[in-house]
């Protein structure tokens, strides 16, 4: 509310939860109000974003070969996402995208350059999933990212916009990814 009112001019955005919910806390800040998202870094522990120079890790982004099945997109950053994983939970027709990088791990994400780089290349992604698929369709998405990319999955989502969004968590005493939360066009 106090967005809307335009009381509020930045947030900067510490946040640390499982991945879907990561995600629609940036569904719920959005894009309008300018926020700075951190990253948790391991080595060094810090939520501060190095200040030298990092080797960047190029983002890769994925096709299916066909558009016949479920559209369902990995976010393998920190981690590899199989596609018999993917194919455990929507069945062997389902058509995987996927953004990832050449050797994903848990600690990645290491500027805000790298992350404006990955935001950039979102909005592009899903407009082309939705052309490919069909506004009416459901995107199935499969995170395994840091936490601040995540925040801005949700921060580059347009309700009004965007398909239906399907978000699995990797719960393994469930045996694998299970779905976690629905976002709907109007959400």
């Amino acid at each position: 509310e106090r967005v809307l009112l335009d009381e509020i001019a930045h947030l900067s955005v510490f946040a640390i939860a499982p991945q879907p919910l990561l995600i629609v806390l940036g569904t719920l800040l959005g894009d309008i109000v300018p926020a700075a998202v951190y990253q948790r870094h391991r080595e060094p522990a810090t939520w501060k974003w190095p200040e030298t120079s990092v080797v960047r890790m190029p983002f890769e982004v994925r096709e299916p070969a066909s558009f016949d099945g479920a559209a369902a997109l990995v976010l393998g950053l920190s981690a590899t996402v199989t596609r018999d994983r993917i194919e455990a939970v929507l069945g062997p027709d389902t058509c995987i995208w996927a953004v990832t990088v050449v050797a994903p791990h848990n600690d990645m994400l290491k500027s805000q350059d790298q992350l404006a780089e990955f935001r950039g290349l979102l909005r592009p992604l899903f407009d082309r999933i939705k052309e490919a698929h069909g506004q009416t369709a459901t995107l199935h998405i499969f995170p395994a990212m840091p936490v601040a990319a995540a925040v801005e999955v949700g921060r580059v989502r347009m309700p009004k916009a965007d398909m239906s969004w399907r978000i699995y968590d990797q719960v393994n005493g469930l045996g694998g990814f299970v779905p976690a939360l629905t976002l709907s066009q109007e959400l």
